[in-house]
């Protein structure tokens, strides 16, 4: 009875992976979709010994037709963007590079602005800051800000964050908020 029941327990512990899986797939399919445009599937490859959570590499290059200024992005949102490119691999800065930036605007059209990493400390060092945005366009907390598609890298629509709080700056003709990154650099794989 005993290994009856652990036979049961494994075997609803895999199908219950399975479908998990199959929701992500699900939403990388519909991510192709919404992009409306080719993509190249790629995994990250482990780090060698670079203490960096700012780069990345990637297993294709190339000759799977991945070039430079190309987004990467995941089924949750924006990654980052790739910079070089190999004949089989691909190096990639994420958004939490200081170089990073991506034209975006809240999903209604009503506020654009530029997102850009928050350069704190600690925890906060892990969120992204939309500047720039007019004073007349308040943005509430939870709204969902995506890439605008102004300029040649990130197309109109990836989810870029969600905000989190308008933040103090010395500019008083435009607002700029923190956002919470859609995607988490743990949890891109």
């Amino acid at each position: 009875l005993l290994v009856a029941r652990g036979r049961t327990a494994i075997e609803s512990l895999n199908v219950r992976a399975v479908a998990d899986e199959n929701v992500t797939l699900r939403r990388l399919m519909g991510l192709g979709a919404r992009l409306q445009d080719g993509f190249v599937v790629a995994e990250l490859l482990p780090r060698r010994g670079v203490d960096d959570d700012f780069t990345m590499t990637l297993n294709v290059g190339s000759s799977a037709g991945v070039q430079p200024f190309a987004p990467i992005v995941t089924a949750d949102g924006l990654v980052g963007m790739v910079e070089r490119v190999d004949a089989n691999t691909s190096f990639a800065i994420t958004w939490a590079h200081p170089d990073f930036a991506v034209s975006a605007m809240s999903v209604d059209n009503k506020a654009f602005g530029i997102v850009k990493p928050h350069l704190g400390s600690g925890v906060e060092r892990l969120l992204l800051e939309l500047k720039g945005v007019p004073y007349r366009d308040k943005l509430d907390s939870g709204a969902v800000i995506v890439s605008s598609g102004l300029g040649p890298t990130y197309p109109r629509g990836i989810v870029v964050g969600i905000v989190i709080g308008e933040i103090s700056t010395p500019e008083k003709w435009a607002r700029t908020y923190l956002l919470r990154p859609a995607v988490l650099p743990a949890n891109i794989g």
